[in-house]
């Protein structure tokens, strides 16, 4: 007998071994599947472990336990440290992990404050050339320019245009304020103050009706000393009565031998008067003064000093340092620009006494062996301080 099985055909074979055909088939009925589990009522609990609990279990809610276990330490420590560092502001714990990890955690990396910025810069770019009216109205302040464009619900062209004529208007507006100063500061230096304008015209008015303030200067007798080589000579140009008596008192006061100091005080014809006046009236012995004018130098003509004539005749030089102070400004000039023009206007600088030390071998007491020539504003600074 021989016992065949077909899986494949669910069917079993049965035959004998005589070599006669005896068989018998029988087939198997596939099996159905098996019913499935009733629903649990609202008073019923699963009880444990079916088939489909103990797949759900393994196939989601263990791989997720595991994920969170993992993740929670990591996220436990991202939200702590934003807290730490906030200290006391308002910020609870997921606040602050939301700002730290929001924007990388969700790929945008600050994308839209960034097309924002290349946005602003375009518009910004195309705006840059073009002109903005000068008879409009501006905002004078940054609250009048917000308000202004919540009222007129400007787009973002119009903001940038408007942007750009205020900030235009504001640098305008600086910048005449800087080239005031300056013209303010250069009136202020070269004023001469009231009281010693009258000075020098109540000496110019004692030189004229008082023969003390005439006498010569120095005294006869002692008129070799102005070229003795062992007294120790020294030069002052200035239009400044009382300056030049601070100048010379001080050096007079401060020599460790003032009985061989020598002055050779040099002003111009306007100011000698006055200055003759103040140091014959205000003897400073045991030095000697002598106060010479200009004018009384026989060798200071136009022929000798080119500069004098440049100074007195040449029509440009005249209009270019007596012209008006306000020709001088613009709007778009630099205030350093404008403050060396202004200071080249002064007369200080085109007056004959700056150039003097230029020609000091042909003064009348070029042939002492040392001349000490003073700046005159040096020396003020070096006695005040």
């Amino acid at each position: 007998m021989q016992l065949r099985i077909s899986p494949s055909m669910r069917s079993i074979t049965i035959s004998s071994s005589n070599g006669v055909v005896d068989s018998m088939k029988v087939r198997v009925a596939p099996q159905p599947p098996p019913p499935p589990p009733p629903p649990l009522g609202p008073g019923r609990r699963g009880g444990g472990g079916g088939w489909g609990a103990g797949w759900y279990w393994r196939a989601v809610a263990f791989p997720a336990v595991v994920a969170l276990g993992c993740l929670l330490p990591f996220a436990f420590i991202l939200a702590a440290v934003p807290a730490l560092e906030a200290g006391g502001s308002k910020c609870s714990s997921i606040d602050c992990l939301g700002r730290r990890i929001g924007p990388s955690f969700l790929g945008r990396q600050g994308g839209d404050s960034a097309r924002l910025v290349q946005d602003l810069y375009r518009i910004f770019d195309q705006v840059n050339n073009e002109e903005f009216p000068s008879n409009e109205k501006l905002p004078e302040s940054f609250r009048d320019f917000l308000l202004e464009m919540k009222d007129n619900h400007y787009d973002a062209r119009m903001l940038a245009v408007r942007l750009k004529a205020t900030m235009e208007s504001m640098d305008k507006e600086v910048n005449r304020s800087r080239l005031a100063e300056q013209l303010y500061k250069h009136y202020a230096a070269t004023a001469i103050p009231k009281g010693i304008h009258c000075l020098s015209l109540r000496l110019t008015d004692e030189y004229s009706s008082n023969a003390h303030a005439r006498k010569q200067l120095p005294p006869p007798e002692l008129l070799p000393l102005l070229s003795d080589n062992s007294f120790q000579h020294y030069i002052l140009a200035s239009d400044n009565i009382l300056a030049a008596s601070v100048v010379v008192s001080s050096t007079v006061r401060s020599s460790s031998v003032p009985e061989k100091v020598v002055f050779h005080v040099i002003t111009d014809k306007k100011t000698y008067p006055g200055m003759h006046s103040w140091f014959a009236l205000n003897s400073i012995s045991p030095a000697i003064v002598e106060v010479k004018g200009v004018h009384q130098f026989d060798w200071l003509t136009r022929e000798n000093v080119p500069v004098l004539e440049a100074i007195e005749n040449h029509r440009g030089v005249r209009n270019h340092y007596h012209g008006d102070h306000g020709t001088v400004s613009s709007a778009s000039d630099n205030p350093r620009v404008l403050a060396s023009k202004l200071q080249a206007r002064s007369p200080k600088y085109i007056s004959l006494l700056n150039h003097l030390r230029i020609y000091l071998p042909e003064v009348p007491f070029h042939q002492k062996h040392s001349i000490l020539a003073f700046n005159l504003l040096h020396l003020l600074y070096s006695c005040f301080n």
